[in-house]
C-alpha cells in the first residue's frame, strides 16, 4: 500500500517515464526489493495503480447508481461522482488522468458498466447518432478535462460544472438539448448540491 499511494502521487505530479523506481521506494521508503517482491517493473506498477483507483472509483459509481435504471441519467450521475471523488481524492484522480491512455479501450474490464448504460442508451433510444467506441471516447475525455478544470480552478463550482458538463456528454452522445439539461441539473444536484456525503470516502 505504500508503494501504491507514492504511486498516486507521483504519476498525480508527473509523467510515468520521468517517474523511476527508485523515485516511488524513495518516496514509499521502502527499499527496491519490496518493490520487486509485488511488481515486474514500472509497466506492471502504473497498471496496478491505475487499477486501483479506477475500480475505487467504479465502487462509488456503482453505489450512486444501482438503483438508477435510466442509462442517461446513469452516465451523468457517474460524472458527478467523479468529480465529487475529485474533490475529495485530487491526487489519486490526477494519477488516473495522467494514466487514462491505458483506459480508453472500450473492451477494458473497467470500462464494462460505462459500455453497458451507454450500449442500453443507444437500444432505448436516449442516445442516438454515436457507436459504442467514439461514446467510450466521449465519456472518458469530457470527464477527464472536467476533472482537470475542477482541481485546477480554485473557484470552480462542483454542481453547475458537472450539470454543465454532463448536459455536453449527453448531447454529444445524441440526447436531445431539453432531456439532456433536465437529467444533468437532477444529477447534480442530487450529487453535488449539499448534504451528507453520498459514499463514505476509502
Amino acid at each position: 500500500m505504500a508503494l501504491l499511494s507514492a504511486g498516486q502521487q507521483l504519476f498525480a505530479q508527473r509523467h510515468i517515464d520521468s517517474i523511476s523506481i527508485d523515485d516511488i521506494v524513495d518516496t514509499a521508503d521502502v527499499g527496491k526489493g519490496s518493490f520487486y517482491n509485488h511488481f515486474d517493473g514500472k509497466t506492471a506498477f502504473a497498471q496496478a495503480v491505475y487499477e486501483l483507483v479506477q475500480g475505487d472509483i467504479e465502487f462509488h459509481i456503482y453505489s450512486v447508481n444501482q438503483d438508477v435504471a435510466d442509462p442517461a441519467m446513469r452516465i451523468a450521475r457517474a460524472l458527478c461522482t467523479v468529480l465529487r471523488y475529485a474533490r475529495e481524492h485530487p491526487d489519486r484522480l490526477q494519477s488516473l488522468i495522467s494514466l487514462s491512455t491505458r483506459g480508453t479501450d472500450r473492451a477494458a474490464r473497467l470500462n464494462s458498466g460505462m459500455v453497458s448504460d451507454i450500449r442500453h442508451g443507444l437500444d432505448q433510444h436516449r442516445l442516438s447518432g454515436i457507436d459504442v467506441g467514439h461514446a467510450v471516447l466521449v465519456v472518458i475525455g469530457m470527464t477527464n478535462m472536467a476533472v482537470s478544470h475542477l482541481t485546477s480552478e480554485t473557484d470552480a463550482n462542483p454542481t453547475e460544472l458537472a450539470t454543465g458538463m454532463a448536459a455536453a456528454m449527453l448531447r454529444a452522445l445524441g440526447m436531445n438539448a431539453e432531456d439532456s439539461a433536465d437529467v444533468s441539473r437532477a444529477a447534480a444536484a442530487e450529487l453535488l448540491g449539499g448534504g451528507e456525503d453520498f459514499y463514505t470516502t476509502s
